[in-house]
């Protein structure tokens, strides 16, 4: 799988043994990537969410990373991650999500690197549809979402859906 590049940012492909790495001690993580990693990386809902993610990756060592880790090209640091909650599904649709530790938020770059993905993906013959949700109060996301092209279909609970399709 490739790294994408922006202008500020490295898209790494957050491989098996770095997901391990990200796991057991951060510091490795950092030596193997050669940079920093700061205290607030992952959030919440990686840290939670990466035990699954390797158990899953570990069944097939040789499938498809569809999650990246954003590198600040100019400071060395991991500021977040990206990507899908898999590969897509018979329609070729996939659902991205995305986190910025606090320290880089309100800067452009979830927006930069949402922007990357979606380029990414669309070159990609079977996706046809990118999804998204984020929380209707969760202000940052909503623009996050728009300046990337997304179209939100509506509230579901808590949630706005969003979604994009590949330009025919």
């Amino acid at each position: 799988m490739q790294t994408l590049e922006t202008n500020r940012l490295t898209l790494i492909p957050f491989s098996l043994d770095l997901k391990m790495a990200a796991i057991t001690e951060k510091a490795t993580l950092g030596e193997m990537l050669g940079v920093g990693v700061p205290d607030s990386w992952p959030g919440p809902d990686l840290a939670e969410a990466l035990p699954v993610f390797v158990k899953n990756m570990e069944k097939d060592p040789s499938g498809p990373v569809w999650d990246w880790l954003i590198i600040h090209k100019t400071d060395k640091v991991l500021i977040g991650d990206i990507g899908f909650m898999g590969g897509p599904d018979e329609e070729g649709t996939v659902e991205i999500g995305y986190s910025i530790v606090p320290e880089y938020r309100n800067q452009g770059y979830a927006t930069e690197a949402v922007n990357s993905l979606i380029h990414w993906a669309f070159q990609k013959q079977e996706i046809k549809v990118i999804t998204a949700k984020t929380l209707k109060d969760n202000t940052a996301s909503i623009k996050v979402l728009m300046k990337a092209g997304m179209n939100c279909l509506g509230l579901e609970d808590n949630w706005l859906i969003w979604e994009v399709h590949k330009e025919e």
